[in-house]
């Protein structure tokens, strides 16, 4: 099922096939590290990034080839297409909001904090 979304849909494959190499070479690197396998195995990060690559590859097809994934994600894109977006006023009308909002809510807890505590050194 192709669709005009495939692109992205294949890019976002490439990335989370991107990532998991990067985690399994990340992790196993912390293995070999904890086991001291550098000495045991000579070019032993060679063959890490080898793994990784492979693993990654392999995460890349499967999803590629996986048709109820393909059609999950060809069916997200077409609901992301449908989203009304804020635009660049609204975003940062409402980031304002947020930051005042945020000093006020810290000077109120501020003040109640500074009479509990006067409160407390009174009564003890």
């Amino acid at each position: 099922m192709e669709s005009q979304f495939q692109k992205w849909v294949n890019l976002s494959y490439l990335a989370v096939a991107i990532l998991v190499g990067y985690i399994v070479f990340s992790v196993s690197g912390k293995i070999v590290g904890a086991y001291d396998l550098e000495v045991r195995f000579r070019n032993i990060e060679l063959i890490l990034k080898g793994v990784s690559a492979v693993l990654g590859l392999i995460v890349f097809m499967v999803l590629y080839r996986h048709e109820q994934a393909n059609q999950f994600m060809n069916e997200v894109m077409v609901e992301l297409s449908r989203v009304t977006w804020p635009t660049q006023k609204d975003t940062s009308s409402a980031t304002a909001v947020v930051i005042v909002m945020v000093v006020v809510s810290g000077m109120i807890l501020g003040l109640l904090d500074y009479f509990w505590i006067q409160v407390v050194q009174w009564i003890l």
